[in-house]
């Protein structure tokens, strides 16, 4: 049986790893923004309306966090020839480096609160991690949400 002090450790070092190296948690921007490029980043370019149905949000909501980025550099807007009420929004140059950097500096955080293991405890915590990872992906397939 699952102990309330592991399942507090283990949020903790979730909240702890969130609070460190997300963007939206150091004030870089709203949560809005950081998950619209991560989006981006993931699927590609994407027209406002796609971008706000994923996001579950407005359009007018997608649109201002668009224009925001675009004036920050991170992302392109462009009106499509065949249709002037299709925008597609992509990533930037700009914009992939910044969701890059976010994976890096959570990597990197990662690396040092595992440094203190040596190589047989962080052997074993990988066995660990693994065998949940494994239970939670056959659960997610069976549709097992508690």
């Amino acid at each position: 049986m699952t102990t309330d002090r592991l399942v507090d450790d283990v949020l903790a070092l979730y909240h702890l790893i969130r609070r460190t190296s997300h963007p939206i948690h150091r004030g870089e921007m709203t949560p809005e923004q950081y998950w619209l490029l991560r989006l981006l980043c993931r699927r590609g370019a994407l027209s406002i309306g796609e971008l706000a149905e994923a996001l579950g949000v407005t359009g007018s909501s997608v649109t201002t966090a668009c224009k925001r980025l675009e004036k920050a550099g991170l992302v392109t807007r462009e009106r499509q020839s065949d249709d002037e009420r299709m925008v597609r929004v992509a990533l930037t140059d700009e914009g992939n480096a910044r969701v890059e950097s976010w994976q890096q500096q959570r990597r990197k955080l990662l690396t040092r609160l595992l440094a203190p293991l040596d190589q047989h405890e962080q052997d074993a915590l990988q066995q660990l991690l693994e065998c949940i990872l494994e239970t939670a992906e056959v659960s997610q397939e069976v549709g097992v949400t508690q």
